[in-house]
């Protein structure tokens, strides 16, 4: 199923990545965040199973030089930022932050500085300056607000997705789209375990309404995005030129804005609108689509 073309699997990965944040949203009301991403990915790792068990490719997983790698991926790439995301879902929207994810460009630039000694060209700079403008404009106004704690909450948690690009990197290049996929969400299950253990014992017991939405959005979440979402994005970007697969990637705070109105879990407003074409508008200037650059999350 996974051998599709290219573009076909690029435009899979971008409705999963929009659609994952309302997934997230529908379903806070009724679990722990990390309880629900403990579950999402363990069931993502029982629709990997019959690939992991063919050929014996879970054994490369095992290997010295990969586990370690797959494990930080995992834990900063999908545990950690993750649960925090579903947190700030309490307080702040879909759209918020899709339009606020697009600040992870400026972690890029600031982290390309510091570790490989890269400036900035006079291009990224305006581009990030729009970036910043968008995130700007929702923080103001958010003012006082409780919004207010969720999209910092986002902002704050971007940085994780770079670090777990850097060991990513590291794995093998022949590790095939699924095999990196379905390690990024088995390899996040230890920290999460962690974090729910911590939960239970030091905040009480953990909350698990048990409805048709909670188990559809567990569901939706573990198969659209942890399985055929990542798959299709590693997928993609192995098979057609990098700078394509971020521009269209960039725009899916267009199709979760669609997504979460349609679902009454956000409303239209000048500022969002604003905001998204300033963000996203900066996130294109800054990745120059004609330029290799760009990372999925």
């Amino acid at each position: 199923m996974f051998n599709i073309s290219p573009v076909i699997a690029i435009w899979i990965a971008w409705f999963a990545t929009a659609a994952n944040l309302v997934i997230g949203k529908a379903a806070v009301p009724y679990v722990t965040s990390a309880l629900f991403l403990l579950l999402a990915c363990l069931a993502a790792g029982v629709f990997f199973l019959p690939y992991l068990l063919k050929n014996n490719n879970w054994k490369i997983l095992t290997q010295k030089d990969v586990w370690p790698q797959c494990l930080a991926m995992g834990t900063f790439g999908t545990a950690l930022p993750m649960t925090v995301f579903m947190i700030a879902l309490n307080y702040t929207t879909p759209v918020n932050g899709a339009i606020l994810n697009q600040f992870e460009i400026i972690y890029s630039l600031i982290m390309s500085y510091l570790i490989l000694k890269e400036r900035p060209t006079l291009r990224q700079m305006g581009g990030s300056v729009l970036i910043i403008l968008g995130v700007g404009l929702l923080l103001w106004q958010a003012g006082t607000t409780i919004q207010l704690k969720g999209d910092l909450m986002i902002i704050g948690c971007l940085w994780m997705f770079q670090l777990s690009h850097i060991f990513a990197k590291k794995l093998p290049a022949h590790m095939e789209p699924q095999l990196i996929s379905a390690a990024r969400a088995l390899f996040a299950v230890p920290a999460l375990a962690v974090l729910v253990a911590y939960l239970a014992v030091f905040q009480g017991p953990l909350m698990f309404e048990s409805n048709a939405t909670l188990w559809s959005m567990l569901i939706l979440c573990a198969f659209a995005n942890y399985f055929l979402g990542n798959t299709y994005w590693y997928r993609a970007i192995r098979n057609m030129d990098l700078s394509k697969a971020t521009a269209i990637i960039l725009s899916y705070p267009v199709m979760t804005f669609i997504l979460s109105v349609c679902l009454g879990q956000d409303t239209i407003s000048i500022y969002k609108v604003l905001g998204m074409i300033l963000a996203v508008g900066g996130a294109y200037v800054v990745t120059g689509i004609v330029k290799q650059q760009g990372e999925k999350k």
